[in-house]
């Protein structure tokens, strides 16, 4: 048996080789990612836009972008299920319809006002609500409300000034950019809200409320960052529980060289103090970076006991690397994390322990840049199969059945695609998908189609 599966993974990744596109793993069209601005010209005279709309001393900028495409995934072979019909009977369409817009003014030269707000699709309807037209005839009229929050997105809203050239600071929602990995950033999840998405590197990840100070050290390029991130919770809150629940940052950035080296820390009363290191450089035209992260205790050990002794000494670290081949077209990029929390459960279990993510893009395909393919494999190892409570946890916390489903036991899946634009406007794909849920059992095979419709940066 393991001599047919290795023969199965050897022949699907020949196959792949000539099978996602630069646009799908290094685009910057998705729907959370970085939009394109476009800047509009200063005008002189004085009139009625000058008071909001375009200001007399500065400019707007305005951008945004709009993701359109459906995608299926239809099981060809499963352990679980060998009936094809039925596995092609369960096939879903998955529509992607988003959009995000972003507005950059600067009104003068010391001061920006920045947004970034979307939508997405499906639209929700969240609630139901039961009304009866009148007392002598209760015919029940069913009306159903849209949450906002199921479908509207505030990426980044925030406003930077600066003091004599020296001191810059920034105030709001935004992402913090401290780590130096693609597919896993240990670093960049001390301060931001949401993980980076493995499958989908290119997407922002969801930054918190902070006042970030960036000071700048005279005749080098070496600077120093502070962040106060502020709590979020104002109910029945004094001033003093207020400051508790607010938490602290600093980051040196130090060029030596070609390399660019990164330290800092992490504070938040009764929590788990952590350091950080990075390191970001080249060697023969290949790119490096790393990093490392120390937490003195884990967050369920400082929710269960806020003493000082007793705690856990966790451990991450990620290395990875990059290269591109300009005339083939070719882009790689691959990447090692090893994540030693295992205290706080379940949430870690998704990227706990060993893992390792790479992809391949192919620009063009047999010379032909209508052709344009892409591989991107994932393993994780080390992970603890979820205890019944833990799953129902998950469950509870609206966690999609998938997810749930991808976050235990032993991993490795690998996709590639092959796609073909006809216009420009139009993309379709199609290719393997190969997943194992653990290395001791056969793999699920399935076939992804998709097809990206229009869309694109404005």
């Amino acid at each position: 048996m393991k001599k047919t599966l290795t023969l199965l993974f050897i022949s699907f990744l020949t196959v792949s080789i000539f099978a996602q596109s630069d646009d799908d793993l290094f685009g910057d069209d998705d729907f959370f990612s970085d939009d394109g601005i476009e800047e509009v010209a200063d005008v002189s005279a004085k009139s009625d836009l000058s008071k909001g709309v375009i200001f007399d001393t500065g400019s707007i900028k305005v951008g945004g972008s709009l993701t359109a495409g459906i995608s299926t995934n239809t099981v060809l072979y499963s352990p679980s299920s060998t009936d094809f019909c039925e596995n092609l009977k369960n096939t879903k369409l998955k529509p992607d319809l988003s959009a995000m817009l972003s507005v950059d003014a600067r009104p003068t030269e010391t001061l920006r006002m920045y947004t970034k707000f979307g939508l997405a699709y499906p639209f929700v309807n969240s609630a139901t609500s039961v009304t009866y037209q009148t007392a002598l005839t209760p015919i029940p009229t069913f009306q159903t409300t849209t949450s906002i929050t199921d479908w509207f997105k505030l990426k980044e809203l925030f406003t930077d000034f600066s003091i004599k050239d020296t001191a810059f600071f920034r105030f709001g929602i935004h992402t913090v950019t401290w780590g130096a990995g693609y597919f896993f950033s240990p670093v960049s999840d001390m301060i931001n809200t949401s993980s980076i998405d493995p499958e989908n590197p290119e997407k922002q990840v969801d930054g918190s409320l902070n006042l970030r100070t960036q000071i700048i050290i005279p005749n080098s390029q070496n600077c120093l960052w502070f962040y106060v991130i502020p709590s979020t919770k104002f109910t029945n809150q004094t001033a003093e529980s207020y400051a508790r629940d607010t938490a602290l940052a600093g980051k040196a950035d130090i060029l030596i060289g070609n390399w660019e080296l990164g330290l800092g820390t992490f504070y938040k009363y009764q929590n788990a103090p952590k350091a950080m290191l990075t390191a970001t450089g080249s060697l023969k035209k290949v790119s490096f970076f790393g990093e490392l992260v120390y937490s003195y205790g884990a967050a369920s050990e400082w929710a269960t006991n806020t003493d000082w002794d007793g705690k856990t000494n966790i451990f991450q670290a990620t290395a990875g690397l990059s290269y591109y081949w300009k005339d083939p077209m070719i882009t790689l990029a691959a990447q090692y994390y090893f994540n030693g929390n295992d205290k706080d459960a379940p949430y870690n279990y998704a990227i706990g322990g060993h893992n390792f993510a790479a992809m391949v893009n192919f620009g063009k395909v047999l010379g032909n840049e209508d052709l344009t393919a892409s591989i991107f494999s994932m393993a994780n190892f080390g992970r603890k199969e979820l205890s019944d409570s833990e799953l129902a946890v998950l469950k509870m916390a609206g966690v999609d059945e998938s997810l749930i489903s991808a976050m235990t036991g032993t991993a490795f899946t690998t996709t590639a695609m092959l796609y073909y634009s006809p216009v420009k406007e139009m993309k379709v794909g199609m290719g393997p998908v190969l997943s194992f849920k653990t290395f001791d059992e056969n793999p699920t095979v399935s076939l992804k189609l998709s097809a990206t419709l229009g869309g694109g940066k404005f």
